[in-house]
């Protein structure tokens, strides 16, 4: 067990800048380990297996070792690996937003599908922020909590706005860090105190991010890793 950190974000796709070796594609997903329980948890699948699990292999990261699969949201390009995930470890649990669990739980029999739909508990310092979103796109991301209190949001397009789920995860701790997609997000004020800005995916401001936080921005790339 490692001492020193409490989790490991691993990035196995995206579309914005590639390390050589790995295979980019339209989408997300984080491969996280948690150092305290020795387990891989997945958040979001990218927009296809072929691609996501080249990546993972390519880490050598064995797929039966994920326990858990979180989906921010049910498009493509965040969904679109899970087929090949569940086909390689139908024991998986996996999480969605409680608006799309039927469907979900239709087409993985075999895995333990949750609905999430208020801020949960889903594992020791894991929590679902919640299914947020007034309209069809129901989201929800992912908050780690470190042994420091600290907290690290992943976010898969943040199409309820960004400032929601920052908002949510400020009930559990100070934002150590935030991964994934933005999406249209322009209130930077919220960005303020956070030590890690990795905006990937369909963020449409990075520009604006990298020059007002110069510091604590970090370009995300496929095959990047983080330990926090």
């Amino acid at each position: 067990m490692n001492l020193k950190y409490s989790f490991q974000i691993s990035i196995v796709f995206d579309n914005k800048c590639v390390e050589e070796g790995f295979l980019p594609g339209f989408g997300f997903s984080a491969l996280i380990y948690d150092f305290s329980t020795e387990n891989y948890l997945l958040f979001d699948t990218g927009g296809n297996s072929r691609t996501l699990l080249h990546n993972i292999n390519k880490l050598k990261v064995d797929i039966s070792s994920i326990k858990k699969v979180i989906i921010s949201h049910n498009h493509g390009d965040h969904a679109g690996g899970l087929e090949g995930i569940y086909k390689l470890n139908p024991n998986i649990e996996i999480y969605v937003p409680l608006a799309n669990l039927a469907p979900y739980k239709k087409a993985f029999s075999e895995s333990k599908v949750h609905g999430i739909s208020e801020l949960t508990i889903i594992g020791k310092n894991l929590y679902s922020s919640g299914q947020f979103g007034q309209h069809s796109i129901k989201e929800q991301a992912l908050f780690l909590r470190t042994k420091n209190n600290e907290i690290i949001i992943t976010v898969g397009c943040a199409h309820p706005g960004l400032e929601k789920f920052i908002i949510e995860a400020q009930k559990l701790g100070k934002i150590l860090a935030i991964i994934g997609g933005f999406h249209g997000f322009d209130k930077f004020s919220y960005l303020n105190g956070i030590n890690l800005i990795g905006a990937c995916h369909c963020t449409q401001h990075i520009k604006s991010i990298r020059e007002q936080f110069p510091n604590q921005y970090q370009r995300i790339c496929v095959g990047n890793s983080f330990s926090f």
